[in-house]
């Protein structure tokens, strides 16, 4: 009697011939859940490609959708290997080929990469004439003004810019995009779907179904603006790229772009490459964007011989950001689907319940996952804590703990709390940089040091550890003295009908005091004394940014002003942590003067103004591995670790709520504009209100958040604990994954 193989064997066998196949195959692809061998499987492929040809180690592009995964795929391959590969995502090739081509692009000679600060001020100055008094002159008297998103210029703008940044990671150049506009306003205007449908009406909230009460006219007159709409952004576009291009500036998408349009027009550049590079590694190619995806075919042709692939169709996240796995995965000449590997069944099993939004899926029995849920945040944050304690406390190392949310900037309550048990923290993804007390401190004693006059910041470095002087001693500084000196010019009198707060005297007083130190005489001897050595330190401070660089300057003004010495009754771990935020601080600060050595260091200062305004603020990321992580989902799938916890797992919280921009974009319909601008009969057009019940964006919206979460289940080899606050609720459009949880743990087997 002979035993038929298991499914494991079949897949370990397919997976062995794959790895087998020469370089020149089509494209492989290897498929499969967390910790099932995937990235594995690339380290076998290039060791399998080496045995056959050694040359190959110069000759493969070892890449994957985020940086820290082509890094960690790299790190896996030299320590097999012992071979060290280049591994970086592939804008930085695209980056590198440009610049060793600059004739034949077209672009400047010196090309930059830019993030996406540098983007928006670009993207401003392209937009500038939109929101001044030049509008006729820049858009023609044809375009009616009263435009859907335009009476929030600010918010516009930013949707504007994420559609051309998503229409250019697309490949849809300004003239496309605006083909493709007006054929889909002919699409929909010109047979309209029934707006009256029960189905549609139904799906409808009450405030919005005025939307759907329009004639032909109304329905004409918002197709007139809807195709004003699209004018103005292809404008917008032309204008955005065409900055690009005079200042030689690229974000990686951008550079993707402008690689992908080189070598398309430049064949002998493409046989030059594949002569040289012949093979690809890509991992995560579930998240690779349309991008990255046209540069690969463009380099490694249609089918894309050479390249093998890993990822999950599953856990792909990026897709509202363009990704699609499908247009990947769609071209296999050979594909490997590896069944479950070293992760606990539990832990699985929830995962996949929670990407199906199965509330039937059976759970095996066991103790791998479980929900924490408190009264309130400060509860949930105490209790989190406790747990990572404990299990510091029973030997596990803590860089082997990641406490997780889909953003960093929403974890500062649960920092605190796990800094009380003095647990060192490893921070990944956004922390909020600017909000942060630590550097706002250093940014005071900058500020101070650079413009004495600056108020805001001289205030709060007057509350620095290093001075501490109390409010009554600040009320002295701002007073004026008591015999003040007479003027020897009388100052104008304040217009009445002007502005009446400004006032010249005040408004220097504070600095005046400062630096003079008129007021002295009424304060107490140690604030004076405090004040003395802080006259002393500004004084060296003036002559360092006069005489060393500006980073160099700031670190030293930074450490001079006491706020890396340990504090009375702090713990160790808070010392560090203020310690890492401090250095993310200052490496800004250089990395800014690097790129503009003309700049002083008030330019660098409002550099960092700047930044701080922008939604999303500079990543920070901490690897060290002797602290618990800390971080963002989507910072730390490369890693791996016994425990996680999933932090306020509440409905709008993970996942957040659903907010549309002000215009989606569709290549069947075209412009789909939210507002109904003008003199409309509802706030909603007809379109976007019937393409919500169509489309569904908000429900894709939502599996893609949930995807993210059991990403977040993935990353864990032993147990995952789910926290939230408050009492649980069943919503509808925003979830809450720890109710859903803990319902599928209640009926496990």
């Amino acid at each position: 009697m002979t035993s038929q193989p298991s499914e494991g064997r079949i897949a370990n066998l397919a997976l062995e011939r794959a790895l087998a196949l020469p370089a020149e195959h089509g494209l492989i692809v290897v498929t499969g859940p967390p910790a099932s061998g995937k990235t594995e499987a690339l380290v076998r492929r290039f060791g399998a490609l080496l045995a056959v040809d050694a040359s190959l180690a110069e000759g493969t592009i070892v890449t994957a959708a985020r940086a820290d995964g082509a890094q960690a795929l790299g790190a896996r391959i030299a320590a097999t290997s012992g071979i060290a590969v280049e591994a970086a995502t592939l804008d930085v090739l695209a980056l590198r080929l440009l610049r060793a081509h600059p004739l034949e692009t077209g672009l400047a000679l010196d090309l930059e990469l830019i993030g996406p600060l540098e983007a928006t001020e670009i993207f401003e100055r392209a937009a500038a004439p939109l929101f001044s008094a030049a509008w006729s002159d820049w858009l023609g008297t044809e375009i009616d003004p009263e435009i859907a998103g335009l009476r929030t210029p600010d918010r516009f703008a930013d949707a504007a810019l994420r559609l051309i940044r998503k229409l250019r990671d697309a490949g849809v150049d300004p003239d496309a995009f605006m083909t493709t506009a007006q054929r889909g306003a002919t699409t929909f205007y010109a047979k309209p779907p029934n707006l009256a449908s029960p189905a549609l009406v139904a799906a409808t909230k009450d405030e919005y179904r005025a939307a759907l009460a329009v004639d032909a006219n109304e329905l004409d007159r918002q197709r007139k603006r809807e195709l004003d709409l699209a004018k103005i952004l292809a404008r917008l576009y032309r204008a955005y790229v065409d900055e690009l291009v005079r200042h030689g500036c690229l974000t990686p998408a951008d550079a993707l772009v402008e690689a992908t349009r080189l070598l398309e027009h430049r064949p002998a550049i493409v046989r030059a490459l594949r002569r040289r590079l012949r093979v690809a590694l890509v991992d995560d190619a579930h998240d690779l964007g349309a991008a990255a995806l046209r540069f690969l075919a463009t380099l490694f042709g249609d089918g894309l011989e050479g390249v093998t692939a890993a990822g999950d169709p599953d856990a792909a996240t990026q897709t509202f950001a363009g990704a699609r796995p499908e247009r990947i995965f769609g071209r296999a000449a050979t594909a490997v689907v590896l069944g479950p590997g070293s992760l606990p069944a539990q832990i699985a099993a929830v995962a996949r319940a929670v990407i199906d939004a199965d509330p039937a899926r059976p759970i095996p029995p066991g103790e791998a996952v479980r929900v924490l849920r408190a009264a309130d945040r400060r509860g949930e944050a105490n209790a989190v804590a406790a747990q990572v304690a404990a299990l510091v406390a029973g030997g596990t190392p803590p860089g082997r703990i990641a406490v997780l949310h889909r953003t960093l900037r929403t974890l500062a309550p649960y920092e605190d709390a796990l800094l009380v048990h003095d647990l060192p923290l490893a921070l990944a993804g956004d922390p909020a940089l600017f909000e942060r007390p630590d550097v706002l401190d250093a940014l005071a004693l900058l500020w101070t040091a650079v413009d004495p006059f600056h108020h805001v910041w001289v205030l709060r470095a007057l509350q620095t550890p290093m001075l501490r002087l109390s409010d009554a001693s600040i009320a002295v500084l701002c007073g004026e003295p008591a015999s003040p000196q007479p003027l020897l010019f009388a100052l104008p009198e304040a217009d009445e009908t002007g502005d009446r707060r400004w006032d010249r005297r005040r408004d220097l007083r504070l600095g005046t005091n400062l630096i003079g130190g008129e007021r002295d005489a009424d304060l107490s001897p140690l604030a004076r004394a405090r004040l003395d050595g802080f006259r002393a330190r500004r004084t060296r401070w003036s002559e360092w940014l006069r005489e060393l660089g500006v980073a160099t300057a700031a670190r030293a003004i930074v450490a001079d002003g006491g706020l890396l010495l340990p504090r009375a009754g702090e713990p160790p771990a808070r010392g560090r942590l203020r310690a890492t935020l401090l250095a993310r601080l200052l490496d800004l600060i250089a990395e800014y003067t690097a790129r503009r050595p003309s700049a002083d260091p008030a330019d660098a200062l409002l550099y960092c103004a700047r930044l701080a305004a922008e939604a999303d603020g500079p990543e920070l990321l901490d690897e060290r591995p002797d602290a618990v992580v800390v971080g963002a989902v989507d910072r730390v799938l490369a890693r791996r670790f016994d425990h996680v916890v999933v932090v306020d797992a509440r409905a709008g919280a993970f996942p957040p709520y659903y907010v549309p921009d002000a215009f989606l974009f569709s290549p069947t319909y075209g412009m789909i504009p939210k507002e109904s601008a003008g003199d409309a009969p509802a706030a909603r057009t007809a379109k976007f209100t019937w393409y919500e019940h169509h489309a569904k964006p908000r429900a894709a919206y939502v599996r893609e958040q949930r995807r993210l979460f059991a990403a977040a289940l993935g990353r864990a080899d032993r147990t995952v604990t789910i926290s939230a606050f408050g009492r649980p609720t069943r919503g509808v459009a925003a979830p809450e994954l720890a109710a859903e949880i803990e319902a599928l743990l209640a009926t496990k087997g």
